[in-house]
């Protein structure tokens, strides 16, 4: 197996922005995992006129220095905000950079929609966003809390614009009330506020004048004020860089052995809740007190359904999708060539797999997701352009392809993968175009699964406890 793991940079993004735009002056915080930092977020606001009308304008910039499997990899990521009087956003604008590739998207609130202009790598979509009812769209889900009269335990729900997914996310932000932390090496009293979203949750420390003091990330992630020249100053030479990778890598409670011969494997995970993660013919999940069991049972694929039925039984999951320009003649091209005269979805699935798998080439330094016409010029990338590009390929095959994130074993610990999905005509079944052989088996486990924002906006396993209970394998 090709060793890509599937990045959490967009967690990380957008947990640093709902941190990030709190203060009114320029402000410097350091972003530090494990104790190293691994980058900084500076972000200030100024009243301005926009379009004629009186505003705020909220500018901040992100810089994440990493290493993912050994590469190195940097990521920028820039965002400006204007919301009116009223504090609603009108217009927002983000940037994401890393290894020479840029998504922009362009976010305009017009009415009760959002229109967003999306230019990844020069292939440019648009997508329109109706505005949520049962909570307001904010660039800071913090700073909203902070401008109502609250008390402690108070509740709040927020939709922040996640540029990676150009997707909204909810979040719920409570305030805890007052405790004592270390902040530097010195207890202090401090105003708590919890962060939780779909995929993480992260604690906001407060001064009792409302100034940052820290935040609390998942995978031990900190966030503390720092002045300019700390923000800029580079890492000293030998320092270690720390691996998003490795950090995030999870170690089951005894060893999986033969895993390639597993039909069947069931696991006990803790410390989380699991009740995102997709049941069904693949994995089943269930609550187990205060754990989860799950029962991973891969299905085979039919050798027999043709192209034209399974299209006919899920006509949606051939159609193009942010990324995945599924209908652009450059891949219909491609995909009648790759596929040729294959009837069945079985035969189709397997010449794409094929295909991509030896096309392609790792590269762990690209932080920034990509649309499928990019990924082909470039012909690398993590395993999730892997994914990209093989659900172009078959949704341009007319077979119906979905993403899927997850977590997949190697060398005796989980890690954040990526992957695809095809309909068989009965079952969703994976395909791994980072694999020689395109079987998705026991030891993967579905987190999330659909289009790349349902996809991609994954619960984060963060502290989780893997305990192996029970393992078949074939003989």
């Amino acid at each position: 197996m090709r060793k890509l793991c599937f990045i959490v940079l967009n967690l990380l993004l957008t947990l640093v922005l709902a941190a990030s735009a709190l203060a009114n002056e320029k402000t410097y915080l350091g972003i530090f995992l494990q104790g190293s930092k691994i980058g900084y977020t500076v972000s200030s606001s100024s009243e301005v006129q926009f379009e004629g009308k009186s505003a705020k304008r909220t500018d901040g910039a992100t810089i994440l220095d990493a290493g993912l499997l050994g590469a190195a990899m940097k990521t920028t990521i820039k965002s400006t905000t204007w919301q009116g009087t009223d504090g609603k956003p009108t217009r927002m604008e983000f940037s994401v950079e890393s290894a020479g590739r840029v998504q922009k998207v362009d976010a305009t609130f017009i009415a009760d929609k959002i229109e967003l202009m999306i230019d990844n790598n020069g292939a440019k979509t648009t997508k329109s966003i109706d505005l949520p009812k049962d909570a307001r769209v904010v660039d800071d889900a913090v700073g909203a809390l902070l401008s109502e009269t609250v008390s402690p335990g108070t509740t709040s729900f927020y939709y922040v614009l996640d540029p990676m997914t150009a997707g909204l996310v909810k979040n719920e932000v409570r305030t805890g009330g007052r405790a004592k932390i270390d902040v530097k090496g010195t207890m202090t009293d401090v105003d708590v506020i919890e962060v939780s979203e779909p995929r993480a949750t992260m604690k906001v420390y407060l001064s009792s004048k409302g100034d940052l003091l820290k935040v609390d990330g998942p995978m031990g992630m900190e966030m503390l004020p720092i002045s300019e020249a700390e923000a800029l100053a580079e890492a000293g030479a030998g320092a270690p860089r720390p691996d998003l990778a490795e950090v995030n890598a999870i170690k089951p409670d005894r060893p999986i052995t033969n895993p390639d011969a597993i039909t069947r494997l069931t696991l006990r995970l803790s410390n989380v809740d699991l009740g995102r993660l997709p049941s069904d013919a693949f994995q089943t999940v269930a609550k187990d007190g205060r754990s989860w069991k799950v029962t991973i049972h891969p299905v085979s694929m039919s050798a027999k359904t043709t192209i034209a039925a399974a299209r006919a039984q899920k006509p949606m999951w051939v159609k193009p999708d942010l990324n995945i320009p599924s209908e652009s003649a450059q891949f219909k091209k491609m995909a009648a060539e790759v596929v040729g005269t294959a009837k069945t979805v079985n035969e189709a699935t397997n010449r794409v797999h094929r295909y991509v798998f030896n096309a392609m080439r790792p590269n762990a330094g690209i932080g920034v997701l990509r649309d499928a016409s990019e990924v082909w010029s470039s012909k690398e990338g993590v395993c999730r352009d892997y994914a990209i590009l093989t659900c172009t390929l078959l949704r341009a095959a007319q077979v119906p392809a979905r993403l899927v994130s997850g977590l997949v074993l190697m060398e005796g610990r989980y890690y954040y993968h990526a992957w695809v999905e095809a309909w068989d005509g009965a079952n969703w079944v994976g395909v791994d175009s980072t694999r020689p052989q395109p079987n998705v088996g026991g030891t993967h486990l579905k987190l999330a699964q659909g289009t790349v924002e349902e996809a991609y906006t994954f619960t984060f396993l963060d502290r989780v406890r893997i305990e192996v209970l029970d393992a078949r394998r074939r003989t």
